[in-house]
């Protein structure tokens, strides 16, 4: 692996911000087709077009346009890499309509691609931005 697993991973989540299609361009280089993005207790998806196709449902149910990604902490150790951030979206017009905190881990293989992305968050902060 040439590059840091954080420098990996941080890169990633910074690129969020960007919108929909930098964003979709850095799934597709970062997965690999066995690539488990997994929502814990939410959803499960394997590879860049479920993943993308999990990320369009949430991004209509919840209304937004894209996502601002606050890195609070992240670390690595090995392929690891752990991180505590905040995420919030944001409407077509700018407006911001929820933020939640995640704790996210990254697992890469030695040719720095994502085996197995596992994210935790308050599923009540979620139902809230549904507005159940």
């Amino acid at each position: 692996m040439k590059r840091a697993p954080i420098d990996i991973i941080g890169e990633f989540l910074d690129i969020w911000s960007a919108g929909p299609e930098p964003l979709e361009k850095a799934i597709r280089e970062l997965f690999r087709p066995d690539t488990e993005w997994v929502n814990m207790g939410l959803s499960k998806t394997v590879g860049a077009d479920e993943a993308l196709a999990m990320g369009a449902k949430f991004e209509a149910a919840m209304g937004y346009a894209k996502i601002l990604v606050e890195t609070l902490h992240i670390a690595a150790h090995g392929n690891v890499v752990l991180t505590e951030r905040l995420d919030r979206l944001v409407a077509a017009d700018g407006r911001e309509i929820g933020a939640f905190a995640i704790a996210g881990i990254f697992e890469l293989d030695d040719d720095g691609k994502l085996i197995r992305w596992r994210d935790y968050t308050d599923p009540s902060a979620i139902a809230l931005i549904h507005g159940h």
